[in-house]
């Protein structure tokens, strides 16, 4: 590819493979003559990091020190630098991979890490609620949750934990379950015990919510005129425990 000479940056994306986008920084001479990004990047994330280069001076920096300043946009993983020769470097791109929308105004990882970025788009994603500083534990409760759902068919579309600690699923299917502050593993079984057994009934009713915070029991509110009923499991019910 032949470099355009300008006086500041030019990048241009040409097709590489796949989604793969590719961009070369010319600069005029100095220590580092070229800077190479390949990664899949939109549009907007290239001139976000084109403007993140613009405000090193590249003279005087080392190929570590302009991998760590990509590294420090909040849509960036994480960087891979390698030497480029005979005097350039080559930075390879990985942007965030989000799971979940957070909150109102976030995304989350896997590593439940929060991610509050314009530069990121999220498409049918779950949501996750919770107070700040609790992203790990909602992620962690999240994957466990999930496959269990998983199992049978379920998806969950939001989980909230409160300021109190108290937890709650929304299924895809609309269905709210509330599950305490404890034993949340208990009670999302009995919760999935209930469900199958109305599945196999084959009950006529919609169900709109499910209390599984009883020792040994769920109660079952459906939307048809708010028409509850308690689901025994095990063949007793106990009371309510929060």
């Amino acid at each position: 590819m032949k470099l355009l000479p300008i006086s500041a940056f030019l990048v241009s994306a040409v097709a590489l493979i796949s989604l793969l986008s590719f961009a070369v920084v010319s600069i005029d001479r100095s220590a580092i003559e070229r800077v190479t990004i390949v990664g899949e990047l939109s549009a907007e994330q290239l001139s976000s990091l084109k403007a993140q280069l613009e405000d090193m001076d590249l003279k005087e920096s080392e190929a570590a020190e302009i991998g760590e300043k990509v590294a420090e946009l909040e849509w960036v993983h994480h960087v891979n630098v390698r030497k480029g020769w005979p005097s350039g470097i080559d930075l390879e791109v990985h942007v965030e991979s989000v799971i979940a929308y957070w909150n109102d105004n976030g995304f989350i990882n896997e590593e439940g890490s929060s991610i509050y970025s314009e530069l990121i788009t999220g498409a049918d994603l779950p949501h996750l609620y919770g107070p700040v500083g609790s992203e790990h534990e909602v992620m962690e409760q999240y994957q466990q949750l999930t496959s269990m759902l998983g199992k049978i068919g379920h998806e969950i579309r939001v989980l909230s934990v409160t300021e109190r600690g108290a937890w709650s699923i929304e299924t895809k299917e609309g269905v709210e379950v509330l599950l305490g502050k404890e034993d949340l593993k208990a009670r999302m079984k009995r919760f999935l015990v209930v469900s199958e057994r109305l599945r196999m009934q084959g009950d006529p009713l919609e169900v709109d919510r499910m209390d599984a915070r009883y020792i040994n029991g769920v109660a079952v509110e459906f939307a048809d005129n708010n028409h509850m009923k308690l689901a025994e499991v095990n063949n007793s019910v106990g009371e309510r425990n929060l």
